[in-house]
Protein backbone atom coordinates (compact mmCIF):
# COMPACT_ATOMS: atom_id res chain seq x y z
CA UNK A 1 0.00 0.00 0.00
CA UNK A 2 2.54 2.42 0.76
CA UNK A 3 4.41 2.04 -2.40
CA UNK A 4 1.40 2.78 -4.31
CA UNK A 5 0.95 6.26 -2.35
CA UNK A 6 4.63 6.94 -2.72
CA UNK A 7 4.50 6.38 -6.46
CA UNK A 8 2.64 9.52 -6.91
CA UNK A 9 5.04 12.52 -7.08
CA UNK A 10 5.87 14.52 -4.14
CA UNK A 11 6.74 17.66 -5.40
CA UNK A 12 3.06 17.36 -7.03
CA UNK A 13 1.73 16.60 -3.25
CA UNK A 14 3.43 19.61 -1.92
CA UNK A 15 1.94 21.73 -4.45
CA UNK A 16 -1.20 20.80 -4.35
CA UNK A 17 -1.07 20.51 -0.50
CA UNK A 18 0.46 24.79 -0.33
CA UNK A 19 -2.63 25.30 -2.70
CA UNK A 20 -5.14 24.24 -0.38
CA UNK A 21 -3.72 25.85 2.17
CA UNK A 22 -4.19 29.16 0.43
CA UNK A 23 -7.86 28.09 -0.45
CA UNK A 24 -8.21 27.87 3.14
CA UNK A 25 -6.42 31.04 3.95
CA UNK A 26 -8.65 32.40 1.15
CA UNK A 27 -11.61 31.50 2.50
CA UNK A 28 -11.11 32.46 6.41
CA UNK A 29 -10.21 36.11 4.82
CA UNK A 30 -12.88 36.56 3.34
CA UNK A 31 -14.87 35.71 6.57
CA UNK A 32 -12.97 38.23 8.46
CA UNK A 33 -13.61 41.08 5.56
CA UNK A 34 -17.41 39.93 6.04
CA UNK A 35 -18.20 39.16 2.60
CA UNK A 36 -19.00 35.45 3.24
CA UNK A 37 -21.23 34.87 6.27
CA UNK A 38 -19.65 33.95 9.36
CA UNK A 39 -22.43 31.02 9.47
CA UNK A 40 -21.34 29.12 6.67
CA UNK A 41 -18.38 27.91 8.40
CA UNK A 42 -17.13 26.15 11.38
CA UNK A 43 -20.85 24.13 11.08
CA UNK A 44 -22.81 27.01 11.34
CA UNK A 45 -21.93 26.95 14.73
CA UNK A 46 -20.29 30.62 15.52
CA UNK A 47 -22.62 32.74 17.74
CA UNK A 48 -20.76 35.95 16.59
CA UNK A 49 -18.83 37.59 14.59
CA UNK A 50 -16.26 38.68 16.51
CA UNK A 51 -16.10 34.47 17.23
CA UNK A 52 -15.85 33.75 14.03
CA UNK A 53 -12.94 36.35 13.30
CA UNK A 54 -10.69 34.93 15.96
CA UNK A 55 -11.18 31.64 14.94
CA UNK A 56 -10.81 32.28 11.27
CA UNK A 57 -7.48 34.30 12.30
CA UNK A 58 -6.31 31.44 14.53
CA UNK A 59 -7.06 28.95 11.46
CA UNK A 60 -4.78 31.13 9.32
CA UNK A 61 -1.97 31.19 11.72
CA UNK A 62 -2.18 27.10 11.68
CA UNK A 63 -2.70 26.89 8.21
CA UNK A 64 0.53 29.17 7.47
CA UNK A 65 2.21 26.56 9.63
CA UNK A 66 1.16 23.34 7.65
CA UNK A 67 2.04 25.40 4.29
CA UNK A 68 5.73 25.70 5.55
CA UNK A 69 5.82 22.26 7.12
CA UNK A 70 4.32 21.21 3.48
CA UNK A 71 7.17 23.39 1.61
CA UNK A 72 9.74 21.41 3.91
CA UNK A 73 8.27 17.82 3.79
CA UNK A 74 7.62 18.00 -0.01
CA UNK A 75 10.93 18.88 -0.41
CA UNK A 76 9.95 22.13 -2.55
CA UNK A 77 12.25 24.08 -0.10
CA UNK A 78 15.38 21.86 -0.31
CA UNK A 79 16.56 21.23 3.38
CA UNK A 80 18.73 18.71 4.32
CA UNK A 81 17.18 16.62 7.39
CA UNK A 82 19.36 14.25 9.16
CA UNK A 83 18.06 10.78 10.39
CA UNK A 84 16.56 11.88 13.59
CA UNK A 85 15.12 14.84 12.20
CA UNK A 86 13.77 13.14 9.02
CA UNK A 87 11.76 10.15 11.37
CA UNK A 88 10.60 13.09 14.07
CA UNK A 89 9.04 15.03 10.51
CA UNK A 90 7.41 12.07 9.28
CA UNK A 91 6.19 10.82 12.31
CA UNK A 92 4.47 14.20 12.81
CA UNK A 93 2.83 14.17 9.73
CA UNK A 94 1.66 10.33 9.82
CA UNK A 95 0.07 11.68 13.76
CA UNK A 96 -1.54 14.84 12.66
CA UNK A 97 -3.31 12.91 9.42
CA UNK A 98 -5.99 11.24 11.70
CA UNK A 99 -6.57 14.85 12.60
CA UNK A 100 -7.15 15.56 9.19
CA UNK A 101 -9.42 12.72 8.32
CA UNK A 102 -11.68 14.37 11.10
CA UNK A 103 -11.47 17.22 9.23
CA UNK A 104 -12.80 15.95 6.33
CA UNK A 105 -15.72 14.01 7.89
CA UNK A 106 -16.48 17.48 9.91
CA UNK A 107 -16.81 18.93 6.54
CA UNK A 108 -19.52 16.82 5.41
CA UNK A 109 -21.27 17.29 8.91
CA UNK A 110 -21.53 21.10 8.70
CA UNK A 111 -23.35 23.36 6.72
CA UNK A 112 -24.07 23.24 2.44
CA UNK A 113 -20.83 25.61 2.01
CA UNK A 114 -18.71 23.54 4.04
CA UNK A 115 -20.28 19.96 2.01
CA UNK A 116 -20.53 21.58 -1.11
CA UNK A 117 -16.94 23.11 -1.42
CA UNK A 118 -14.86 22.81 1.39
CA UNK A 119 -15.43 19.16 1.66
CA UNK A 120 -13.59 18.78 -1.60
CA UNK A 121 -10.83 20.77 -0.48
CA UNK A 122 -10.20 18.96 2.29
CA UNK A 123 -10.41 15.77 0.86
CA UNK A 124 -7.98 16.96 -1.78
CA UNK A 125 -5.55 18.08 0.63
CA UNK A 126 -5.93 15.21 2.62
CA UNK A 127 -4.58 13.26 0.26
CA UNK A 128 -1.80 15.37 -0.67
CA UNK A 129 -0.88 15.63 3.00
CA UNK A 130 -1.18 11.59 3.01
CA UNK A 131 1.38 11.64 -0.04
CA UNK A 132 3.74 13.83 1.66
CA UNK A 133 3.15 12.05 5.37
CA UNK A 134 4.43 8.32 3.81
CA UNK A 135 8.14 9.76 2.08
CA UNK A 136 11.15 8.07 3.27
CA UNK A 137 13.07 10.99 4.70
CA UNK A 138 15.72 8.31 6.13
Amino acid sequence: MLERIRKFNLRKAGICAIMIGGINILVHTLVIANIIPYLWINGGRTESFVTAQQISISSIVITIINILIALIASQIIPVKLNRFWGIALSAFLIITLPITLVGVIQQFLGTTFEKCVMGIVTIIGFCADTRIAFEKRW
